[in-house]
């Protein structure tokens, strides 16, 4: 998600278009889309994406990468709404 114009040139316009289109669904598709579990999908997305944004703010990206040395560094579902749990757990802070 914090990819920029550098790297795909069309990141703005990709991210207003998806913004716009989440806005205008109509009754149907809104109903497939809780049937199928995709509203479910895209909260965990925004829950990931602010989790992440949060402890990379607090200890870095390397801090941030403890996160993919074992199953274990994995936040739990308290951690991803309340990072600083899961930085306590892992033991980081900046220096």
């Amino acid at each position: 998600d914090a990819v920029d114009a550098s790297v795909v040139p069309t990141v703005r316009t990709i991210r207003q278009r998806f913004n716009a289109r989440s806005k205008s669904r109509g009754a149907l598709e809104n109903w497939v889309r809780k049937l199928m579990g995709l509203d479910a999908k895209a909260r965990q997305y925004t829950d990931g994406a602010k989790f992440v944004r949060a402890v990379v703010d607090q200890v870095g990206m390397e801090g941030f990468n403890r996160v993919w040395e074992h199953a274990g560094n994995l936040p739990t579902e308290q951690e991803i709404h309340q990072p600083d749990l899961w930085i306590s757990r892992m033991d980081l802070s900046r220096a």
